[in-house]
């Protein structure tokens, strides 16, 4: 009997969200992991990064976001200091070719996008300075897109968002 309410529980059991952020600069798409903390929901875009060509098929950036998606975990050691959150996002900064945060966001547009199970959603940002906040009534919920969906989606909302934000 116990055995059976373990399997029940494990087969119910649901699986965390998965998060990453992807950027529109300089003419590619950046995808950065986000992970969570002690178990938390994700919150910490810590990489690792993947840059994909403004040009390339839209397939290509759906799958790089899946992989990214793919690449969350909840276990994530909380930066303590300014030099640990200096580490979190060398993998971004690495990857785009930039020194700073703040040189990196002046160009970029933003969106997140979250899985859980099947479902995503797809939050996309405004930049304020250099960071990014969520604009209210503009989140999209997809169920189970293919590749060439979600890369269409994303592409069509940070298209949108680079010539609102100027950049």
């Amino acid at each position: 009997m116990k055995l059976v309410a373990r399997l029940a529980g494990l087969l119910n059991r649901r699986r965390p969200k998965l998060s990453v952020s992807v950027y529109l600069r300089a003419g590619s798409y950046f995808i950065d992991t986000i992970h969570g903390s002690d178990g938390s929901e994700p919150c910490i875009a810590a990489g690792p990064a993947e840059a994909v060509v403004l040009e390339a098929p839209h397939q290509d950036l759906g799958n790089a976001v899946l992989r990214g998606l793919q690449r969350t975990t909840h276990n994530f050691p909380y930066p303590a200091n300014q030099q640990e959150w200096r580490e979190v996002i060398a993998p971004l900064l690495s990857t785009a070719g930039c020194k700073s945060w703040s040189a990196f966001a002046k160009r970029a547009s933003s969106l997140r996008v979250d899985q859980d199970g099947e479902q995503f959603g797809v939050l996309p940002c405004m930049r304020e300075k250099s960071s990014f906040a969520p604009v209210p009534g503009r989140e999209l919920e997809l169920k189970a897109p293919s590749a060439q969906e979600l890369g269409e989606v994303i592409a069509r909302e940070l298209a949108f968002a680079a010539s609102r934000d100027g950049g």
